[in-house]
């Protein structure tokens, strides 16, 4: 279902009946080897700065830890905590920021990992992982990054997690929240999404196929399950496929909606499920456009781990959107992972930055679904090279654009960029 919201005149939205959700039957989130994660009452089992104070204000729960202060451009350490690990296991780390907004300072948080050999982070450290950044985006609201997959060396026994704070500006000026900190082993299983894929006839004689490259790197036999996720008004009845790999083998498939789900003219989104347990499973894909007289090079066709699934972001470069053979369309979509309707927005603006329209849409869930030519059903116009497309939702999702050259038949994906403005 969908809806133009008019800048002007908003109108509200019909319900819709639910559907039933679809999905993998993941296990119940690792548990949280940090003490006090969530500062429900105060800071206990952190060490702390002088900048650190215990606040009741936490992200939709009581409890947070409020730095401020001048932690000045390099950073400043405000919170420890150390935990026990085992070598050679996999770590996830998350957290929530709040960083308020102030004219007269920006700044932002980074946490890090970093790896002993001996137990209570005693001896020099062995390694340090990548760190887990929140830089400041506006409006200011609550943030939740993750880290996954942090393997921890040879010899570990022992990791310190440190949330580091950074600030330029007005000294006394800077203020950040931190809450549910979480640093867990990870999960046995993992889940890769394509957010879009179709085999389908298009507007002007093309097809659009999707094809897929799987491959076991591992040198013993699994199991890769492949789950179609369609649109909420479609039946999925081979809705889950699983597949068997040699050691080392791969598999293509060269239009996977027919080949794997024995569907032809049908689209939806792709999560593909396997066990981590002896590595990854390498995925690749990519939009091919058949026509006999206009061939196109297609597009690949991003493969996306579940900390990608985002509630903002904007969407530039979205090629000039001309009407008729010799034009461009732009197509856009989402496909919601949740268990529940997920309200999602799509800003339309000129290049000139003014706000034309925006179209509204209600994902179901577990649901695929796509708008087709976004400008033409916003009532937006034609768009420009500089026309931009924002993107909001209530919870996590995987959005997508896809710009269309109307000759060849020739799709463009359109990736998502992290929004800094409000």
């Amino acid at each position: 279902m969908k809806r133009i919201l008019n800048s002007h005149r908003p109108r509200l939205l019909a319900a819709i009946v639910a559907l039933s959700s679809l999905g993998f039957q993941l296990p119940t989130s690792a548990a949280n080897l940090l003490s006090n994660g969530s500062f429900s009452d105060n800071l206990s089992s952190w060490s702390s700065g002088p900048e650190v104070s215990w606040s009741d204000q936490g992200n939709g729960n009581r409890g947070a830890a409020r730095v401020s202060g001048t932690p000045g451009i390099v950073g400043t350490t405000v919170l420890t905590q150390c935990v026990p690990v085992e070598p050679f296991a996999e770590y996830d780390l998350s957290a929530s920021v709040l960083l308020p907004y102030s004219s007269q300072v920006s700044g932002g948080a980074s946490l890090r990992v970093t790896w002993y050999a001996s137990p209570g982070c005693a001896s020099e450290p062995i390694w340090m992982s990548p760190s887990l950044e929140f830089p400041f985006l506006a409006p200011a609201a609550w943030t939740r990054r993750d880290s996954r997959r942090l393997a921890a060396p040879t010899g570990a026994a022992s990791a310190s997690i440190s949330v580091l704070a950074y600030s330029g500006g007005s000294p006394g000026a800077f203020g950040m929240f931190l809450d549910e900190v979480e640093f867990a082993r990870s999960s046995r299983f993992e889940t890769l999404t394509i957010p879009t894929a179709a085999s389908v006839d298009g507007a002007w004689g093309e097809r659009f196929q999707t094809s897929l490259v799987l491959k076991n790197p591992a040198p013993s036999a699994r199991r890769v399950d492949i789950r179609l996720h369609c649109a909420q008004n479609e039946a999925c009845s081979s809705a889950l496929v699983s597949l068997y790999f040699a050691p080392d083998e791969t598999r293509v498939f060269s239009d996977v909606m027919l080949e794997v789900f024995g569907k032809r003219n049908f689209a939806g989104a792709l999560p593909i499920g396997y066990d981590a347990a002896l590595g990854p499973v390498i995925v690749s894909a990519r939009a091919k456009t058949v026509h006999s007289a206009r061939p196109g090079n297609g597009t690949a066709l991003p493969v996306l781990p579940a900390s990608s699934a985002v509630t903002r972001g904007i969407f530039t470069g979205l090629l000039e959107a001309r009407g008729g053979e010799a034009g461009t369309r732009v197509n856009a979509g989402v496909f919601n992972p949740n268990d529940s309707y997920v309200w999602i927005n799509f800003p339309i603006h000129g290049e000139d930055g003014n706000h034309i329209n925006t179209l509204i849409v209600l994902a179901a869930p577990r649901a695929w679904l796509q708008i087709n030519d976004i400008f033409a059903a916003a009532s937006a116009g034609g768009a420009a090279e500089g026309s931009t497309i924002r993107f909001t939702s209530e919870a996590p999702v995987y959005p997508f654009l896809i710009a269309i050259d109307s000759r060849s038949g020739d799709p463009s994906w359109i990736e998502i960029k992290e929004d800094f403005q409000p």
